[in-house]
């Protein structure tokens, strides 16, 4: 390669990259996407930790986990319209606002709680709650990101935007649930998510309101909310990149729901690890997810969206088959357990990033919110209501059967995939 085209190379990885230090408003948006999952993710875990502390029950732990899931099939599609005929940046600030309240309601409840009933059910209405949030706020963030970054840098906004959540995650689930639940309980949790949720409010606030608008009109929104969502399907059934996609991110949703459901269980009674330390069991992964994502931002132009995702579902399949094997987490077993994590938020990262930048590189700002909404939705359809049976089927066959029949098939859709692509280049 000569001199010019290396220089062509450089300047096309340099523009897909975003300037962080530069973009006042992407770094105020991504720091909301620290605070918030740190704030969600430590209620979250410290949600599972108490029900499996509990209980000892993947059952009930599955249901806890559809407290988490069926708000996005009540309320998605609603969310969609909202976001799409409101302005994104005060329904961001509205909804950490409720966050707030719910993180309040959360340490009232763990502390006062006087029976188990009562506890389970002040964890299952809190964690609704805030999934609930969640299907307008992520619908939000995600059709604010193309505004605040130019098109080309979308990929790697994407990345940035992962990475940072990720790390939100991991702040909150392997950090502060584990010593605030070792110092004083769940209660303890919900205080110090108080604070979080306020300064991310007060982010939020600061982004421009221009910077929200996309040019609807808000008056039509309950008049009009069936054909505004009749407008939104249209246009995903017209364009098979963005119903792909849809696609590719609800499975990988199922995945990842069926792995937290299983994971307190199954580390606890196989691995006889305190359940007060089993967020720490996902570092490896979320180091794997992280460097993935930042390897995207730089390289990510290189192929296709499609190809890295289906690479992503090969090495989450791979990584997934071999967790059965694993019988401590000690010695040759210790090790094997961290390439395998990494193995996995890898093949997450590869699936989540390009699936994300295709959704909202191809959807025009009047229906992108509609658009990641369908996709939410399709997320919470797809994973509702098969989570409380497979809690109770792996109770009863034991964890290696569920997790062998997700790894393969993970490397099923994979290899559709894989064949998908090549088709397509013959063509």
């Amino acid at each position: 390669m000569d001199g010019s085209d290396s220089t062509t190379a450089n300047n096309v990885a340099a523009s897909a990259a975003p300037s962080f230090a530069a973009n006042v408003h992407l770094r105020r948006l991504v720091t909301s996407f620290l605070l918030t999952p740190a704030a969600a993710y430590a209620i979250y875990f410290a949600s599972m930790s108490v029900v499996e502390q509990k209980t000892q029950s993947s059952e009930l732990m599955g249901f806890m986990i559809l407290s988490s899931t069926l708000p996005g099939f009540l309320f998605a599609m609603l969310a969609g319209v909202v976001v799409d005929r409101h302005n994104r940046v005060r329904i961001l600030v509205f909804s950490n606002l409720l966050r707030l309240l719910v993180a309040i309601g959360f340490a009232a409840a763990t502390r006062r709680a006087s029976s188990l009933p009562l506890l389970l059910g002040a964890i299952y209405a809190s964690n609704f709650c805030l999934s609930a949030l969640l299907q307008f706020s992520a619908a939000a963030e995600d059709a604010l990101i193309p505004n605040v970054v130019a098109s080309q840098q979308i990929l790697g906004a994407n990345s940035i935007t992962q990475i940072v959540r990720l790390a939100g995650q991991g702040l909150g689930a392997a950090l502060l649930a584990p010593v605030l639940l070792h110092l004083s309980g769940a209660s303890l949790v919900g205080v110090v998510a108080i604070p979080l949720l306020a300064l991310s409010t007060w982010v939020c606030s600061r982004l421009p309101r221009q910077l929200g608008d996309n040019g609807a009109p808000s008056a039509a929104t309950w008049a009009s909310v069936w054909n505004d969502l009749r407008v939104g399907w249209q246009f995903i059934a017209h364009h098979p990149a963005v119903r792909r996609a849809i696609i590719y991110l609800a499975l990988v949703t199922v995945f990842v729901l069926v792995i937290l459901t299983l994971a307190p269980g199954m580390a606890a009674r196989v691995w006889e690890i305190s359940t007060a330390y089993i967020s720490y069991l996902a570092v490896p992964g979320g180091v794997g997810f992280g460097v993935a994502s930042w390897l995207l931002g730089r390289h990510g132009h290189k192929m296709e969206e499609e190809t890295w995702i289906v690479c992503g579902f090969l090495a989450l399949g791979g990584g997934v088959a071999l967790l059965p094997a694993l019988r401590s987490l000690r010695g040759l077993y210790l090790l094997l357990f961290v390439a395998l994590s990494l193995m996995i938020g890898a093949g997450l990262a590869l699936i989540f990033v390009p699936a994300r930048a295709v959704l909202q590189k191809q959807s025009p700002g009047d229906v992108r919110g509609r658009v990641i909404a369908t996709q939410l939705f399709m997320n919470n359809v797809v994973s509702t209501l098969p989570l409380p049976v497979i809690g109770g089927l792996a109770d009863k066959v034991g964890f290696g059967p569920v997790i062998v029949c997700l790894a393969l098939l993970s490397l099923g859709v994979g290899a559709t995939g894989l064949w998908h692509t090549r088709q397509g280049r013959r063509a």
